[in-house]
């Protein structure tokens, strides 16, 4: 059931009081040939939320912020995607950090976010490949907002009200995000569209910002800590990812180690 239909900035914001899956809402439209750029589907319950792999995105119905934004990244190389991933953590992290201690904010790889220990947030993209570049972008965003109590079989979820006590807004919320997003994607793709060397320059030193952000953020980077791997639990230390966003960890013995999705376990 559709209760409202809102525009905000260029985006189309299409609230349900529930829906399966937000992500499978969009990508069943673009699967029609339906231009779905710039469309935000936001719901208060989900009854088969998407999370990595086969996960269930789990939520109470109306405390948390469950959504999709499909974004245009038709200027992005199709083996750059990556970038994508690191430009939507560090956009969850600059507006998280406006209303929880920066300092306790993570990016658990390759892009869950983490107060501390504990899971606040998980974000799931689905591109679209055309050729050798993006077209358009599912990503998929369940915030932990006003919830304080979570199924025992989810291992280490915190909400924004369990840290601070307070209950949030969660329209305000979603328009925080979509704003950094949009912003940063509109000025992404001016910098790579145009010829001219300055924006050549200045798309190259944002996706090195976004590299960098990133990367100081990235949970347990320079840290030797356990981790599952090839069946034993072992003591690693991360030490960066390569372009193509697989996570690069060193053993005690100095052997490097590059895992890929669901290759890993981190041992919390």
């Amino acid at each position: 059931m559709i209760v409202q239909n809102v525009y905000f900035r260029i985006m189309k914001i299409t609230h349900f009081k529930n829906i399966d899956s937000t992500n499978s809402y969009l990508q069943n439209l673009l699967d029609k040939g339906e231009d779905v750029a710039d469309n935000v589907v936001v719901t208060d319950f989900q009854t088969s939320g998407k999370g990595q792999g086969r996960n269930i995105w789990q939520s109470e119905d109306g405390k948390n912020l469950l959504f999709s934004i499909a974004l245009d990244m038709s200027f992005l190389k199709a083996e750059d995607q990556f970038l994508l991933t690191q430009m939507v953590s560090v956009a969850m992290i600059n507006v998280l950090k406006n209303y929880l201690p920066e300092e306790n904010l993570f990016i658990k790889w390759p892009n869950d976010i983490y107060f501390n220990d504990r899971k606040i947030a998980g974000i799931l993209i689905k591109n679209e490949i055309k050729g050798v570049m993006l077209g358009t972008s599912i990503i998929g965003i369940g915030l932990n907002v006003n919830q304080t109590s979570f199924d025992e079989s989810l291992p280490n979820p915190i909400s924004m009200k369990m840290i601070t006590g307070k209950d949030y807004d969660l329209e305000m919320l979603l328009n925080e995000i979509c704003n950094k997003l949009s912003q940063q994607t509109t000025v992404n793709r001016q910098q790579a569209s145009s010829n001219s060397i300055n924006s050549t320059f200045n798309f190259q030193l944002s996706t090195f910002n976004f590299q960098h952000l990133y990367t100081d953020k990235l949970y347990r980077y320079n840290q030797w800590a356990f981790y599952e791997h090839e069946g034993k639990v072992k003591e690693m230390i991360i030490t960066g990812y390569d372009r193509f966003g697989r996570l690069i960890l060193k053993e005690k013995n100095d052997r490097e180690v590059v895992c890929d999705l669901k290759e890993i376990v981190f041992k919390i």
